[in-house]
């Protein structure tokens, strides 16, 4: 398990800190791994196809541009995640599901909860540059999240 305050203190020269609240929803509440991106709002599309792919203990993190209307997570989504072995979603916007993902061995972090799905347009970019929380990722980039926040840093760091 990691220490979300102590990677912070032993790297703090190395780490860019997240300025976003995020809630955890999932039953893993601290999870660390190497960051794959995606940038899309009110379209889940690209998610779900991404999610659907080998994740090798990666974590995705969703640029919904905090979207507060539309869900870029549910529970077949989550699970298609657990199947292929991602390490947790992250998401700058909403899920949805709650009582369901509780239950998912993954973590799962978001903005929010909103029961409406979003529009099925296949609109959506993977593997670019994002930003939001004052921290700037690409992937490849290692995220760490617990319930004392959220961190990223260019390598995988050790305690």
């Amino acid at each position: 398990m990691i220490s979300l305050p102590d990677l912070s203190d032993q790297y703090y020269e190395q780490i860019q800190v997240g300025k976003l609240a995020l809630q955890s929803y999932g039953s893993v509440h601290s999870i660390a791994g190497e960051i794959y991106t995606v940038s899309c709002s009110d379209d889940n599309s690209v998610v779900k196809d991404i999610l659907s792919r080998e994740g090798k203990n990666k974590v995705l993190v969703i640029d919904a541009s905090g979207v507060t209307h539309a869900s870029m997570i549910g529970d077949q989504i989550a699970e298609s995640a657990v199947k292929n072995h991602w390490a947790g979603i992250v998401v700058n916007g909403c899920i949805r599901d709650v009582e369901e993902l509780k239950n998912l061995p993954i973590g799962i972090f978001a903005k929010g909860v909103v029961a409406q799905k979003t529009n099925k347009k296949n609109h959506g970019f993977e593997d670019v540059l994002i930003s939001f929380g004052s921290v700037v990722m690409t992937s490849g980039k290692w995220i760490y999240i617990d319930q004392n926040g959220w961190l990223v840093a260019d390598n995988k760091l050790e305690l």
